[in-house]
């Protein structure tokens, strides 16, 4: 029989080796111990590491869904509290409309309602450009710029310059006097009117973009997000108190004043109740985006729970794994103390 000699130097290697190893299980273990999940996913589950990471890129397109929603909840917002601002400014200048009709031409009574056009034509150009973190609410696709120009810019200029090609004579001329009801009428119907729409109202009035904005708010979902200051309801409303601002307190005719009046009550009940409408909508997408945000969390509870079953550890086992290796660790650096200690030496 034969006899095979091991050297403590060999010995000692070998136990060296056994508590490196011993020592990486322990550092995963307490990275487990204190995170609750696996260390190295993909050492851990090997081929089913994949599912595991589109999970997580699932989760992550959640989440950043979550995030954009976030900011289209803001600016839909901001274009509600505008909206309603927008609406009362509407709703007061056609009761204002309603009262010029009890007025003369050239009075104090008309001179109050022109007055009070032009503060509600400025507010309403304030409410338009309603914005939050830079953003317009109004603005469409053109959300980094002011939607809504003020009368003054050029749209002043234009309404003037169409008043004196269809009259021949300015708006300060006495003979606004001799306007009739008729040529009046066909006047705000036809080329005062085509200021308020088109490419002449991009180019006097409105920034924003042809499209609104809309955003991909869930996973099977884009929405129309937004209202542009192209809407019907700022058109009317704008026309309508340009109408009082520019000729409300001029020398007209009584039967052309009148005829301007009725124009303006027209046109203010339009927008008015366009404005009504777009604040529904605007509502209805508010609602639809919190819908969305509802079932993003369902979601987002689903995988979380299907991640967990996945990566999280069972910390009882975890704990009594470290107990084990902590013992086996201390019997591996006891016998290597040993070790050390043998020398010939000592059997001289």
């Amino acid at each position: 029989m034969s006899v095979n000699s091991v050297s403590s130097a060999t010995l000692s290697g070998i136990l060296s080796s056994s508590v490196t190893r011993m020592q990486c299980q322990m550092t995963v273990l307490e990275v487990e111990n204190s995170t609750g999940q696996l260390a190295d996913i993909g050492l851990s589950l090997g081929a089913g590491s994949g599912s595991v990471i589109a999970l997580h890129q699932q989760m992550a397109d959640l989440d950043a869904l979550t995030q954009s929603n976030a900011l289209v909840s803001t600016n839909l917002d901001t274009a509600a509290a505008g909206l309603g601002n927008l609406q009362k400014i509407s709703s007061s200048a056609l009761a204002q409309s309603i009262n010029a009709a009890s007025v003369a031409p050239s009075t104090t009574g008309s001179s109050a309602v022109q007055k009070a056009a032009q503060g509600a034509l400025d507010g309403f150009t304030v409410n338009a450009n309603s914005a939050a973190g830079g953003v317009y609410a109004f603005g469409g696709q053109n959300s980094d710029t002011a939607p809504m120009k003020s009368y003054t810019d050029s749209a002043q200029a234009s309404v003037r310059a169409a008043f004196t090609a269809a009259f021949g004579f300015n708006v300060d001329d006495p003979r606004v006097s001799t306007i009739t009801a008729t040529d009046m009428t066909n006047f705000l119907d036809g080329a005062f009117s085509d200021l308020f729409s088109g490419a002449n109202w991009s180019q006097d009035w409105s920034s924003a973009s042809a499209l609104p904005m809309t955003n991909r708010i869930s996973t099977s979902q884009t929405v129309t997000t937004s209202i542009t200051a192209n809407d019907p309801a700022f058109q009317n409303t704008v026309k309508g108190l340009v109408m009082l601002t520019e000729f409300g307190n001029l020398a007209l005719d009584q039967t052309s004043y009148s005829a301007l009046v009725a124009a303006a009550q027209k046109t203010l009940n339009a927008g008015n109740s366009q404005m009504i409408e777009a604040n529904a909508a605007v509502g209805t997408m508010q609602s639809t985006v919190e819908q969305a945000n509802s079932f993003i969390s369902l979601q987002q509870n689903v995988l979380t729970t299907q991640i967990n079953a996945k990566e999280t550890v069972d910390p009882y086992v975890v704990a009594t794994q470290v107990n084990a290796l902590s013992n086996q660790l201390q019997v591996a650096f006891s016998l290597t103390a040993q070790l050390h200690k043998l020398s010939l030496v000592n059997f001289l």
